[in-house]
């Protein structure tokens, strides 16, 4: 085969790929499976979501396990979801180096052609999932291990970066958890060292990334369980900062036990492309990059009540800021992928120009349409990657409240509504019950 006949066969593979690149956005297709969870019903919404995105074993199979582990678990299929967010979580440990085949085709079209690999916060939440699968069932061992997973993972992945670090490099909620589920097992020691670990997060990159300082009920269990342990250097350190905070009759004794309740309102935002377009030379560009626009974040007031026993709730972790700044944080990268991306397709104009040139004659016509054509589909190829992990919440409130032991009417609302009662919930004194619930669970 000639060397001009070999180039002309790379050329018409290459038209080939620019052809086919358009593809329609995961958020579009998979959107009545999140109008169906928005609405209450997770299994409704996994039926749905396995009928529009059906299983593969490609580059999207970690969405898909995130996707469905998730929507398992919101129905309660506890052992499934653990199933599918346990490969989900193999799967993104061992998502390392290039594929040279998907760089190459991402160079001539654009992201959407790699590997889906989640973001920092996305790989982080496969092990909160998992860790409220295992609590759910009474595993509070495994759960406590998937809690203590988050900061070592967390520590390998801001390692990966030499510039352009993220911000979340912590997880102040989740160690605030870890520190309800220690409590819960009477490992009231390691409680306080959790709490104490997440009061420091707070305080620190969450006060300054998202504006949330420690919660007022977290300083309170501080205090409580300093006081109780008998850490007289530890209570008066924070007794002197938090002068004016309550924490008398709060938690479980003899005569009262706890109920702590883990509440995700909302839907995380969903990504949308902001693309620039422009000419050189008479041939057409374009730039696309994922963004989360700008969101009014929701003021909710959640409020548990039993007989003449009530409790306000605390955002203990708003996952749409941390979405939209770990996206930022990854915006340097993106531009410079992005950056040579147009000066790959510049360079695929240019040789189909020539090869076209080398058929005909110089200067022809066809040459230049040849050009002007291959710039315009690698254009069109261009798109931004909009894949992310959509039945994630907006948000997760914590409310805890002491309750006399015996059955407890119960009532949780959210502005006003109510989105879960339990007339006959028993309390055991000295003891702690968990509770998972979704906004719209009933």
């Amino acid at each position: 085969m000639s060397y001009l006949g070999t180039k002309t066969r790379i050329l018409f593979a290459v038209i080939i790929i620019l052809m086919t690149a358009c593809a329609t956005s995961y958020t579009r297709t998979v959107h009545s499976a999140m109008s169906e969870l928005q609405s209450g019903n997770p299994q409704a919404a996994l039926d749905t979501y396995r009928d529009v995105y059906p299983d593969s074993t490609g580059k999207n199979r970690l969405l898909y396990l995130m996707e469905t582990g998730n929507l398992l678990r919101l129905s309660g299929n506890y052992a499934p979801a653990e199933t599918a967010l346990l490969a989900a979580d193999r799967l993104s440990d061992t998502q390392r180096g290039i594929e040279i085949g998907q760089e190459l085709e991402s160079f001539l079209t654009s992201d959407r052609a790699l590997e889906f690999r989640g973001a920092d916060y996305e790989k982080i939440l496969i092990n909160y999932c998992l860790a409220v699968c295992y609590a759910s069932t009474g595993d509070m061992e495994d759960a406590l291990v998937e809690c203590r997973r988050v900061n070592d993972k967390l520590t390998v992945l801001n390692s990966m970066y030499d510039t352009n670090r993220n911000r979340y490099n912590d997880d102040a909620f989740v160690r605030y958890m870890m520190g309800v589920f220690y409590e819960s097992t009477g490992d009231l020691n390691n409680a306080l060292i959790a709490y104490r670990n997440s009061s420091a997060v707070y305080d620190s990159s969450y006060a300054r990334d998202y504006g949330m300082g420690t919660p007022e009920r977290l300083k309170a269990d501080i205090l409580r369980l300093s006081d109780y342990l008998g850490m007289t250097g530890i209570f008066q350190n924070y007794r002197a900062k938090w002068p004016d905070v309550s924490w008398r009759g709060d938690g479980a004794d003899e005569n009262h036990g706890e109920l702590v309740i883990f509440l995700e309102l909302g839907m995380i935002s969903e990504r949308e492309e902001e693309a620039f377009t422009f000419t050189v030379n008479e041939r057409v560009y374009r730039v696309a990059l994922p963004v989360i626009p700008d969101f009014q974040s929701r003021i909710s007031t959640v409020t548990l009540s039993s007989g003449s026993y009530s409790s306000t709730g605390f955002l203990a972790e708003d996952l749409n800021s941390i979405a939209r700044e770990n996206l930022e944080d990854q915006s340097g990268r993106d531009i410079v992928r992005a950056t040579a991306r147009v000066i790959a397709k510049a360079g695929v104009a240019e040789a189909g120009e020539q090869i076209v040139e080398e058929l005909t004659e110089e200067g022809s016509i066809e040459s230049e349409l040849t050009g002007l054509v291959l710039s315009i589909l690698g254009a069109a190829s261009e798109g931004a990657d909009l894949r992310a992990w959509l039945t994630l919440p907006a948000e997760i409130y914590v409310v805890r409240l002491a309750l006399p032991a015996g059955a407890n009417p119960l009532t949780l609302t959210v502005n006003g509504n109510v989105i879960y009662q339990d007339r006959v919930l028993d309390i055991e004194s000295n003891s702690m019950e968990l509770l998972f619930l979704r906004e719209s669970s009933l």
